[in-house]
């Protein structure tokens, strides 16, 4: 796939069913925080404004999202980067993992 075909966009779309399932936790991973924020804002646009779903906790930097926890759901989602993979070992999520060639999010 080449430039504007829509895969930040696509990818937050694909996490939007799970940060609905009650009591996951997901990462949006990405070589550096700049291309992990463009999946993020989408999903907060997703989350925000056209769901309007309740929010418990989110941490955000200069209107970047870092740590969003939905309400009455408890789904978690953070933003990450591997700029420093150092500081992703031990902390991955146990309830989804990272598998196949495409690189796909699963359920364990």
């Amino acid at each position: 796939m080449g430039r504007r075909s829509g895969k930040s966009w696509m990818a937050a779309h694909e996490i939007i069913p799970w940060l609905l399932t009650p009591k996951t936790r997901g990462w949006i991973l990405a070589p550096n925080y700049s291309l992990g924020q463009k999946i993020a804002r989408e999903v907060k646009r997703i989350v925000f404004h056209e769901l309007r779903l309740p929010v418990e906790t989110k941490k955000e930097v200069n209107g970047d999202l870092y740590f969003l926890r939905l309400a009455g759901l408890h789904s978690e989602l953070s933003v990450k980067s591997a700029d420093s993979p150092e500081s992703l070992i031990g902390s991955f999520p146990p309830s989804l993992r990272l598998g196949g060639k495409k690189n796909n999010w699963r359920r364990n």
